[in-house]
């Protein structure tokens, strides 16, 4: 099930989420154009809190979507979401479709995951922990994974954006399947278990490094284990086994 409930009410967002929609916006309106560094800036500027997204939580969403993700505010040239974290929450390893320029802020220390290809392997680039209150520069380069490792739950603000308005901001982002040996382009959100009509197309993935495939499997099986059983989740669980069967003969 893909939450993705948007909010336009005024009344919801109180003023420092609605400066910062149309600093935004006037920047857009005077330059046409906006940098992920600018575009931190003008959240840093903003001062939002967590108290201010709370209108737009979802710490009830169901298990299979990963996380919480609401819609705020969106044009065509810019988004705003809210995502709500349980404890345990984990996005799957993804990119941004088309987004240019974008910020994450955090109001939690967030897990967080960068990786790169490199001759056709997903590898390491960085393994963190971002501080509550901490902004992130994001742009469609950007290969990640968000997740809740702390015991208690919290909000992040998502804000993304594109330069030329030729496609959707996030549409065609990639999810990177790596049970499956595939990688999924969604407009949707970035979840582990995709459901069908979510993604447009799929291409054979590529390889992760020894490193990557044990990571993405504990959090993957983790987040099978956390759900009811079912005939598509005992399938998942066997791909995983079979994964990591493969990476011990290798390796022995």
């Amino acid at each position: 099930m893909i939450t993705n409930t948007t909010y336009m009410e005024k009344e919801k967002m109180n003023s420092s989420l609605k400066n910062l929609i149309q600093q935004i916006q006037s920047h857009l309106n005077e330059h046409n154009s906006l940098t992920p560094k600018r575009a931190a800036e003008l959240v840093a500027e903003a001062n939002v809190t967590e108290e201010d997204l709370m209108p737009f939580a979802d710490f009830n969403h169901p298990v299979e979507d990963c996380y919480g993700r609401r819609l705020v505010h969106e044009t065509d040239q810019f988004e705003v979401m809210v995502m709500s974290w349980n404890p345990g929450d984990y996005s799957s390893i993804h990119n941004h479709g088309y987004t240019e320029w974008g910020v994450v802020q955090v109001f939690g220390n967030t897990h967080h995951f960068i990786f790169h290809v490199k001759d056709n392997t997903l590898c390491f680039s960085k393994k963190e922990i971002i501080p509550s209150g901490s902004v992130v520069k994001v742009n469609n380069a950007l290969i990640h994974q968000m997740g809740n490792t702390s015991g208690a739950p919290y909000l992040t603000l998502h804000v993304y954006g594109v330069n030329q308005k030729d496609n959707g901001i996030t549409d065609d982002a990639m999810n990177f399947d790596l049970a499956f040996d595939r990688i999924a382009y969604t407009s949707g959100g970035a979840f582990f278990k995709l459901p069908s009509e979510a993604i447009n197309r799929t291409e054979p993935g590529v390889i992760p490094s020894d490193e990557v495939l044990i990571h993405y499997a504990y959090l993957y099986m983790d987040y099978c284990l956390r759900q009811e059983p079912s005939e598509e989740i005992s399938r998942i669980k066997e791909q995983i086994v079979l994964k990591m069967e493969q990476l011990v003969n290798v390796t022995v």
